[in-house]
């Protein structure tokens, strides 16, 4: 998608996330900033508009998280070193970064991490996944790394990983707008994720 310039297009039946009813085609678009590795690409993102309650939606790759320039994977690692006890300044600084981006990226994803790490244990059990005892004195950032990665393996041995994002697009398409988010819920209701399309 990056080298080609272009977002994603509509899935197979596409269902708007507000109503239920089918989308139908595209409509518009605009052009989006994506930061990565230090290189910012613009990609084309389509928007599809719903012909029942006249609503649009952006079709957003996975890689996308909403409402940031920065990417999933960057985001990502420094929420796994975060993790590992490293703080805003090195994270920022070998990332590339300003200091107050990583900082605020840090402090929202601490805020919604428990309420995060719940949702996606209800997920991993839902697909039979059994949902092992917290280790003692777990951080926040620790817990949600560790759900998300018992949610993502319960996703993919369910679903296959045809067509399945990596760990943290996972926690995009679920988590939409509330991934970093000042104060919504950071879980999205399934309409976030409508939003969101498989890499290819």
């Amino acid at each position: 998608m990056l080298e080609r310039g272009v977002g994603p297009g509509l899935p197979e039946d596409p269902r708007c996330p507000v109503c239920g009813e089918r989308l139908r085609g595209c409509w518009r678009g605009y052009r989006r900033a994506v930061r990565l590795a230090r290189r910012v690409e613009r990609l084309w993102i389509s928007r599809s508009r719903c012909r029942s309650c006249g609503r649009t939606h952006a079709l957003l790759p996975s890689f996308v998280v909403p409402r940031r320039l920065d990417a999933a994977p960057v985001i990502g690692a420094a929420l796994e070193r975060a993790a590992g006890g490293l703080g805003h300044r090195p994270l920022a600084a070998w990332l590339g970064l300003p200091e107050t981006t990583v900082r605020g990226w840090l402090r929202r994803a601490r805020a919604q991490a428990a309420l995060l790490a719940s949702r996606l244990w209800r997920l991993a059990q839902e697909l039979g996944a059994l949902a092992p005892r917290a280790p003692p004195g777990e951080r926040p950032l620790a817990a949600l790394l560790r759900a998300l990665a018992v949610a993502h393996g319960a996703v993919a041995r369910r679903l296959g990983e045809a067509g399945l994002p990596d760990r943290f697009g996972l926690l995009v398409c679920l988590a939409g707008d509330g991934l970093l988010a000042h104060t919504s819920s950071p879980w999205a209701a399934g309409g976030q994720a409508a939003r969101i399309a498989p890499d290819r």
